[in-house]
């Protein structure tokens, strides 16, 4: 199963992006997707960044996987 993860880009040098990882920054191959700025939120897959979401999308999709690890938690506590 995949998992969607926003990532924010930190960083850019051609074709490629450093954005935050789980707990270190990562670098990803961004080639496919020209005009990247820094802050902008991709999806990676595979050390590939593979799409762009906006800031929106991408605060929706972190704001559920917190509160799903919260009522994991709780069930498990």
């Amino acid at each position: 199963m995949c998992q969607v993860v926003p990532r924010r880009i930190l960083q850019l040098a051609p074709g490629r992006a450093q954005v935050d990882g789980d707990r270190d920054p990562i670098w990803v191959d961004a080639t496919f997707l020209p005009g990247l700025a820094i802050g902008d939120y991709v999806v990676v897959y595979a050390g590939q960044a593979i799409e762009r979401m906006t800031i929106e999308e991408a605060e929706n999709v972190l704001a559920f996987y917190t509160e799903l690890n919260e009522l994991l938690q709780e069930a498990s506590g």
